[in-house]
């Protein structure tokens, strides 16, 4: 089965794959139901991420998942659990079947549906009520040697009253053929939690990454929330915060910085249901060469919220004439319950009155750029929890400039 192409599969072929695994009934149902919409369904209207180098000819379903966990195993003492969600099929199938696909729908355009699938393997994080999980978690993704697909999913759930911190990392060696990566991650923080996760992609070239991320918040809830782009070929991701729970409370901080032919697209939401609900995003882009990054964040404002306040911003940095930065700032609000909402946007190179007060002092002006460039991003540097994580990106970084 591994060796079909996304053309040759069928939904028979995804049922079968799903019993030769020893899934459970009502999984290889909505597998059906999934591949059944993909097959149908015309490709979504991105009018910003070229698809066109993907070849289905090539590309095909994998029964391998590269996922490395790494975190404390004392946490497990405390009721922590952090393991592989295949794994977790057979100790909290009740659980799972009860929240996945439940953030992220399944049905929303062709590559959801395929996410939902296909997917393999992933990990399942559950914190239970009252503990505070104090070490941070990391689950590490990449491509299998051979593979060209690789369908992740990361599920959190996370008790009243708890906290944790989970850094969720894509990354590979550069990719000789085309690569697809369609990960899935949902997270749902319970009244009074606090979640910590950053989701960090540093693909190596030639991976069109295809992602759908949703975090909902319960009442009280706090969370913060960063996403890091650096890699890949093509990035296109669907992010979302849904403000669920009255009081609840988010800060979310991007960093994306594409140089070469990356085409690196961002679609994050916030959306505000509940009352008293305070949000803050901000991302910060840089592009170089004759790349092409995108932000088209949205702050949604439902009629049934009250007395809420956001703001969004994208702050975009040019480091040359061939590259291109679309920011899309947007606002939908149902409600004239609003304390306080907005958003802004700003574009520009490298301030050259800056770069000569900076040489001026002796400082090289290779060493000005990358220390601008590096000052830029360090809010979103700055809240990663693993220092070697952080000082790996910032070689990355680095390199770029």
């Amino acid at each position: 089965m591994t060796n079909l192409t996304l053309r040759e599969t069928t939904a028979e072929v995804i049922v079968a794959r799903a019993q030769a695994a020893g899934e459970p009934g009502w999984l290889a149902e909505r597998r059906r139901d999934a591949w059944t919409f993909f097959a149908q369904a015309g490709p979504p209207e991105w009018r910003r991420t070229d698809l066109s180098g993907l070849l289905p000819d090539e590309l095909g379903p994998t029964d391998t998942t590269a996922v490395e966990l790494m975190w404390d195993p004392a946490l497990a003492a405390q009721g922590v659990i952090f393991k592989p969600i295949r794994q977790a099929l057979d100790s909290h199938e009740g659980l799972l079947r009860k929240c996945l696909d439940t953030a992220v729908a399944p049905l929303t355009h062709k590559f959801s549906a395929l996410r939902a699938a296909l997917w393999h393997d992933g990990v399942f994080l559950f914190v239970p009520r009252n503990v505070a999980a104090d070490t941070p978690l990391r689950v590490r993704y990449g491509l299998s040697a051979g593979e060209r697909t690789t369908f992740p999913r990361t599920l959190v759930i996370t008790e009243a009253n708890s906290s944790v911190t989970l850094v969720e990392e894509f990354t590979s060696a550069d990719q000789t053929a085309v690569a697809l990566a369609a990960p899935i991650s949902e997270i749902f923080a319970g009244p009074g939690s606090n979640v910590r996760f950053s989701s960090v992609q540093h693909w190596g070239a030639n991976v069109y990454h295809l992602g759908g991320q949703q975090l909902i918040l319960e009442h009280d809830a706090n969370a913060e929330w960063t996403s890091i782009a650096l890699g890949g070929k093509v990035q296109h991701i669907e992010a979302e915060t849904t403000l669920q729970g009255n009081g609840s409370r988010v800060n979310w901080l991007g960093a994306t910085f594409a140089n070469h032919d990356q085409v690196l697209v961002m679609a994050p939401w916030l959306r505000h249901v509940g009352h008293s609900a305070e949000s803050f995003m901000q991302f910060k882009t840089v592009v170089n060469d004759t790349s092409y990054s995108v932000f088209d964040g949205m702050i949604k404002i439902e009629h049934e919220s009250a007395a809420t306040s956001t703001r969004l911003e994208e702050h975009a940095l040019h480091l040359s004439p061939n590259a291109r930065n679309d920011s899309i700032p947007s606002l939908k609000i149902e409600t004239n319950s609003v304390l306080k909402g907005g958003h802004a946007s700003t574009s520009g190179d490298l301030d050259d009155e800056q770069l000569f007060y900076m040489q001026a002092r002796g400082i090289p002006k290779d060493e000005a750029r990358r220390m601008i460039v590096m000052g830029f991003f360090s809010p979103a540097l700055d809240t990663l929890p693993i220092e070697a994580l952080r000082t790996e990106l910032e070689t990355i970084i680095e390199g770029k400039i």
